[in-house]
């Protein structure tokens, strides 16, 4: 409520002048003596300015259930500067505490408050969606602004980020019921409940998805590969049981590869230096929101660039491995896909293993044809890359 507070305490000063200055922020100690069955009303600090405000959980108004939140940050005002309505639903089902209000029907008019633990409320604001009469949808981002504490001896365990991290699980859960019902309804599909959390592979990326289609299952599955010649595409995909932006908002996807005791993993190599860092690029959740992950290449060739393009963390694993490498065997590669939070990895959200078959053709991809010396193979190039 940063900006709500700014605008709020700018339109008063400038309608009443600066004789309402006592006014504005005030002690709301009397606010503590009042009982409500929610176990909110209280005087409440907030984490920013550490300045008083007045919260008031009110139930009924003029003969009706109103179940709102009165937010005071005047103290002689016989009004609320804001009433929140409460989101009734979350609370009867999953007891939780949300409260919203549209200031305007843009949104950035829009505040929330969510208890995240008993006298702690954590301010919410997002620029996602317009009002629609009721709170931002449940899949809208939640950017938590401020902490606002019953009380102050709490001060030390509650700052932005923890409270980010516990309204991020508080929506996923509310998401549960949800998410449940729709992946009953993708279980019905024989290919995604064959392969429901691992990662399936394919010579061709549109064997794996159909463009367009990402949040529906549109292909047969009969292209899904167990071996790939490692001289033509290598494609996979993961399916997930729940989509990772609704179960892990606001955090990373890493994704390991393995082969011949070798491990390799993309947020390691991104890490290691400048090169790698433009080469690798940071997944989000955000950008996985569907039960079916983007389709990726360990390599591939792009008709639109008229060139192969690679996964470089992939390729590193491959190149650990590039002495072992006999034509005609085959080569378990293994991919799994993490979930990634601050440089550490979580769940192992899809895993699968190919055979990757090193061909005569592979060869001369990976080592280079003696016939055209002026054609450097992938480990040649890679070896460049790795002395910049």
């Amino acid at each position: 409520m940063k900006k709500m507070k700014m605008i709020l305490t700018i339109a008063m000063l400038f309608v009443y002048g600066t004789q309402m200055n006592a006014q504005l922020k005030g002690n709301f100690e009397a606010f503590n003596a009042e009982k409500d069955e929610m176990g909110i009303t209280g005087q409440y600090f907030g984490k920013s300015d550490k300045k008083g405000y007045g919260y008031r959980f009110v139930k009924e108004a003029d003969g009706k259930i109103v179940n709102e939140l009165h937010y005071f940050e005047k103290k002689k005002s016989a009004e609320p500067q804001l009433k929140l309505s409460m989101k009734e639903s979350y609370y009867s089902k999953n007891q939780v505490k949300l409260f919203y209000v549209w200031m305007t029907s843009s949104a950035s008019g829009y505040v929330e408050l969510i208890e995240v633990d008993p006298g702690v409320f954590a301010q919410i604001t997002q620029t996602e969606y317009s009002s629609n009469g009721g709170p931002a949808p449940l899949e809208a981002k939640r950017k938590v602004t401020d902490v606002y504490i019953k009380d102050q001896a709490k001060f030390d365990a509650w700052d932005v980020e923890t409270a980010q991290a516990k309204v991020d699980l508080i929506i996923a859960s509310l998401n549960t019921e949800k998410i449940e019902k729709e992946t009953a309804e993708w279980k019905k599909n024989e290919v995604f409940a064959k392969n429901v959390d691992k990662v399936v592979f394919a010579a061709q990326w549109y064997h794996l998805q159909k463009q367009g289609y990402p949040d529906k299952l549109a292909v047969s599955g009969a292209d899904f590969k167990t071996e790939l010649d490692m001289a033509g595409n290598m494609n996979f995909m993961a399916f997930f049981s729940v989509p990772p932006s609704v179960k892990y908002p606001g955090q990373q996807i890493n994704i390991e590869y393995e082969m011949g005791g070798k491990k390799t993993n993309r947020e390691t190599l991104r890490k290691k230096s400048a090169a790698w860092s433009n080469m690798v690029k940071i997944l989000e959740t955000k950008n996985f929101e569907y039960r079916q992950s983007p389709t990726r290449a360990i390599r591939e060739y792009n008709q639109y660039q008229s060139q192969f393009v690679q996964d470089y963390a992939a390729i590193q694993v491959l190149y650990y491995n590039k002495d072992k490498l006999k034509v005609g065997q085959t080569y378990d590669f293994t991919v799994r896909v993490y979930v990634h939070r601050d440089g550490e990895n979580g769940a192992v959200l899809a895993e699968g293993t190919v055979k990757l078959k090193y061909t005569e053709a592979a060869k001369k991809v990976f080592e280079g044809d003696p016939t055209k010396p002026e054609v450097k193979g992938v480990f040649a190039q890679f070896e460049e890359f790795l002395n910049e």
